[in-house]
């Protein structure tokens, strides 16, 4: 029996289900009701119709004059040309080959570095942060982005790579602050590999004056964008704009007593402890903190990055995999039953994740409502080879849009801050939106003295239907904040307003009397078809 040839075959199986286990992770079909993606589009259309580049709010009616400068201009004309091209099945597919191909540049830059049992093991245990924020937006590009960066560096500093290939460094930070305001962590990761070649007298070919260069080029290159220094120092200051709180800007603690039963806050919170735990035994290993000192600064400042603000777990889980993988490597290079039981461990979860699809490490669940046939629901391979599965717009997310340009509904339209990019996408610039998802983009009085107090008493409801003369009120049905829903009962109990559309995501409301009444005449809906569920 030709034992390497079985072992190269049995690892082969291992990468091809561990591949389409990555996939599903990183898959999802578009609620394009609370995604950013139609106002992306939005603005990648009127870049390309008129080299339009935002400054102010422009989209909405309240505020189309306030200032707000739109970092992530570049990503528009290219979700554009995707979703001209292909649709939104085209575009998903591409943006979930996007957080594959990162994912396949952690697992190779953890594997030029550790043995493929730890790669496989680190690569499995990180998928469910990896693919945890799968929507399309910008930051997928971040992601991908760091990575390179992080293989560059990484091959440089063991020298693998030739110093020229810095500054791919330099190019990419030249497209990444254009495109997503996130391009400060590759500042950051070029930083940290500067600092380390100082600390450990990196000196081949010049490496610490030679990357002192790249890095200082690299802050250069991300003056070059429309708005030049305000572009630069956008992500220090944007936060102090935001009078929204939005979920995926919250600790990591803050979720999980808002959300206990989302499993993937304490998951973060266990592998960023046992990162930790492995590269603290590394260095005792090693007896000296200048070897690991890269991959530990990495998994301190990710960490506490995505603790303070989940919205960068994925981003995270990311980077664990070369981190992981390395501090294995380093930790069982001298014991091999230990290798061979971390291969098992790693083959074994894989295994886990493609067999069992209500596992933790498993994707399949999430698709499992999709399918038509019972047999199928729980197939791994089944779901993997139908598109239409994991790809292009959740059912019957446009019926809303549709009906509110086939009825001819005419505003101003009251919507809640969740349905802003698809009322956008849809309706601008016919009707302009009361208000959308970019915090920024609006004052902060705005959110605290009209938008939330109009939603929770009747007074000031009043006074802002007064103040901006509504003739619809547009809401997307799964608002969680505290006051959507008795809002929404109380106008369903309102006689002034008639409910004239709904389906499982979204509710139109038109005032009796005002510019939509024929449309109330053809389409309203009996108020029994209504019930409140606590």
């Amino acid at each position: 029996m030709n034992i390497p040839w079985l072992r190269r075959s049995c690892w082969g199986l291992v990468a091809l289900l561990l591949s389409a286990v990555a996939w599903l992770h990183f898959a999802g079909r578009i609620n394009l009701l609370t995604a950013d993606l139609g106002r992306h589009i939005s603005n990648g259309r009127e870049f390309l119709s008129g080299h339009l580049i935002l400054t102010t709010n422009y989209y909405s009616y309240t505020h189309p004059d306030f200032p707000a400068l739109c970092h992530h201009w570049g990503i528009g004309p290219f979700f554009y040309a995707l979703w001209k091209a292909g649709g939104f099945g085209g575009l998903s597919m591409v943006y979930t080959a996007i957080l594959f191909t990162t994912f396949v540049l952690a697992v190779v830059t953890a594997r030029r570095a550790s043995f493929t049992g730890a790669v496989v093991l680190a690569g499995v245990l990180a998928l469910p942060l990896a693919g945890s924020r799968v929507e399309i937006r910008p930051e997928g590009v971040s992601t991908l982005f760091l990575m390179i960066e992080y293989f560059v560096l990484s091959e440089w500093r063991a020298g693998r790579l030739r110093p020229q290939w810095l500054w791919a460094i330099v190019l990419i930070q030249l497209v990444w602050v254009n495109v997503h305001i996130l391009f400060f962590t590759g500042l950051i990761l070029t930083a940290v590999y500067w600092t380390d070649s100082r600390a450990a007298a990196v000196v081949q070919c010049g490496g610490r004056k030679r990357l002192g260069i790249i890095f200082a080029a690299a802050i250069l290159a991300s003056l070059a964008n429309p708005f030049t220094v305000a572009g630069l120092s956008q992500p220090f200051l944007i936060f102090q704009g935001y009078g929204y709180d939005l979920a995926e800007n919250q600790t990591v603690f803050f979720m999980m007593k808002r959300f206990p039963a989302v499993p993937v806050y304490g998951y973060f919170l266990m592998s960023f402890m046992a990162a930790s735990l492995l590269v603290i035994a590394r260095m005792g290993k090693e007896r000296t903190w200048r070897n690991s000192f890269p991959q530990a600064l990495i998994l301190v400042i990710f960490g506490l990055m995505a603790a303070k603000s989940v919205r960068a777990i994925a981003m995270f889980g990311f980077v664990l995999i070369p981190v992981v993988a390395e501090s294995l490597g380093v930790l069982l290079a001298d014991r091999r039953a230990w290798r061979s039981a971390t291969a098992w461990l790693g083959a074994g979860l894989v295994g886990l994740a493609a067999v069992m699809p209500y596992s933790f490490w498993s994707p399949v669940g999430k698709f499992a409502p999709y399918v038509a046939e019972p047999r199928y629901r729980n197939s791994l391979f089944y779901i993997l080879s139908r598109p239409s599965l994991w790809s292009g717009l959740m059912p019957g997310v446009e019926r809303s849009a549709e009906f509110f340009k086939a009825a001819g509904l005419k505003g101003p339209v009251f919507n809640n801050y969740d349905i802003g990019g698809y009322f956008i996408f849809y309706l601008f610039p016919q009707e302009r939106p009361f208000v959308d998802n970019r915090p920024e983009a609006y004052p902060v009085d705005f959110f605290k003295r009209v938008y939330g107090p109009m939603q929770k008493n009747e007074r000031d409801w009043s006074e802002a239907r007064a103040k901006y003369g509504f003739e619809l009120i547009y809401f997307y049905r799964h608002d969680i904040t505290p006051w959507a829903q008795p809002f929404l009962l109380r106008r369903l109990d309102d006689p002034e307003w008639a409910p004239v559309f709904v389906d499982d995501y979204t509710i139109i409301l038109a005032r009796r009397g005002g510019v939509n009444r024929s449309v109330i005449g053809r389409y309203e809906l009996p108020r029994s078809m209504f019930r409140s569920v606590n």
